[in-house]
């Protein structure tokens, strides 16, 4: 198998999906709040329960919450699948799962159905895990980094045009006119078609990384287990574990509500939301499409990952005061940067301490730990925001970074597992 072409059409696959995802992420919080300003009976009853001086920030946090509980589940048992199956089809399902909960999305306009939505796509559609064990299939230890780091890059690219095309969609004659007429949510429907354009590429174009030895060694018995107990009697990998979980909880509060903070802030809509998160997107390109390069030659993982994390925490509680423009905007780059280097820094290093015939399950098990802050931040954001208002959620996104940092810290030096490339 020729690895590089390869790793371009895995690259390309999980461009295209999250593209689609990129186009729902910074729409969706006030998506949701708009439909929650007009509550069910039994919404009512909670809002009154929590006294809520803000419930839309409240259920546009559960819109993510249903999400991430469900990947939570669902990446590991996908991840594990793919070591015994390949990766090839259950990239297939789980991009079809995605179009699924998109198009539910697109024709709804009761909240339930949101929740549904969120529900099923988060159960069928967690498929980086798989992507990421893929590019760890076709690559030695030393090059894990920069592997790695084009599915960061994927993510950038899909962060960078698809909160774009949500502002373009959601104000364009067109997708103001079929909301009028049907209820439709145009934005939607795009990120649905594109799930199920990045499905047929994974039919055409995308090769089986795993070859048939190393799922026959997944189905033996050393593979037995839980993958996260499994997982957690490795040297160094709790460490590791707990690390992406307070780094992701901290991004998903800033995710969560960044949306609703520059609604109070500065009064934009989903169109500068858009561009916001393009920009955004754009950083992450220039650090997971070049600069991760540099920094994998020359840092350090362990010092990439301290670095990455004191990136983040200081910046996150500058965003409900830094004035609007230049402050404000370039807030963005040491929390772009930062986020992208402690994630691949992380992966990485946990990557090194697998065996290959497990690295479905390692990465099922970070995108179930990363699910779970996925879970905890826009839960605790949305909450905070509407209890406290715009600046408590971004201290508490501080205080997670600070703990993780500090438990990076105290990462004792690992070996890395003597492993040669799968494919």
């Amino acid at each position: 198998m020729d690895s590089k072409r390869a790793r371009f059409a895995i690259f390309l696959t999980v461009f295209v999906d999250l593209l689609g995802f990129g186009i729902v992420i910074p729409i969706l919080p006030l998506y949701a709040k708009g439909i929650a300003d007009h509550p069910s009976p039994w919404m009512e009853a909670v809002n009154g329960a929590l006294h809520l001086q803000h419930p839309g920030a409240f259920w546009a946090g559960m819109a993510f919450v249903a999400f991430s509980v469900m990947q939570f589940f669902a990446a590991p048992f996908l991840g594990r699948i793919s070591d015994r199956t390949g990766r090839r089809p259950v990239l297939w399902v789980s991009l079809l799962g995605a179009a699924a909960s998109y198009l539910l999305m697109a024709v709804t306009d009761r909240y339930e159905w949101v929740l549904a939505a969120r529900i099923l796509g988060g159960l069928l559609g967690a498929n980086i895990p798989v992507a990421q064990a893929a590019m760890a299939d076709t690559s030695t230890p030393e090059e894990r980094s920069k592997v790695l780091g084009m599915v960061g890059a994927a993510f950038g690219l899909g962060f960078v045009l698809g909160p774009a095309l949500a502002g373009l969609l959601s104000g364009s004659a067109l997708g103001v006119r079929i909301y009028a007429s049907h209820g439709w949510h145009l934005p939607f429907f795009v990120a649905a078609a594109l799930s199920l354009l990045a499905s047929l590429l994974v039919l055409v174009w995308v090769p089986e990384t795993l070859p048939p030895d190393v799922r026959e060694r997944s189905k033996g018995g050393e593979s037995r287990g839980h993958a996260l107990k499994v997982a957690l009697g490795r040297p160094g990998m709790p460490q590791v574990l707990g690390i992406s979980l307070l780094a992701m909880t901290g991004f998903a509060i800033m995710e969560g509500t960044f949306a609703l903070l520059a609604n109070a802030r500065f009064g934009f809509r989903q169109r500068e939301v858009g561009y916001l998160f393009g920009a955004v997107g754009i950083l992450m390109v220039i650090y997971q499409g070049g600069l991760v390069r540099i920094v994998a030659r020359r840092v350090p993982e362990r010092v990439a990952l301290w670095t990455g994390l004191a990136m983040m925490g200081l910046s996150l509680p500058l965003l409900p005061v830094a004035p609007w423009a230049a402050p404000f905007l370039l807030t963005f780059i040491p929390l772009s940067w930062g986020s992208g280097m402690g994630t691949t820094a992380a992966q990485a290093l946990a990557s090194q301490l697998t065996p290959p015939e497990d690295q479905g399950s390692l990465f099922g098990v970070l995108n179930a730990v990363a699910g779970v802050g996925r879970i905890l931040g826009p839960l605790a954001g949305t909450f905070t925001f509407a209890r406290w208002g715009t600046h408590a959620p971004y201290w508490l996104a501080a205080g997670c970074l600070g703990v993780g940092l500090a438990l990076a810290l105290s990462l004792p030096r690992v070996e890395a597992r003597g492993s040669h490339p799968a494919a």
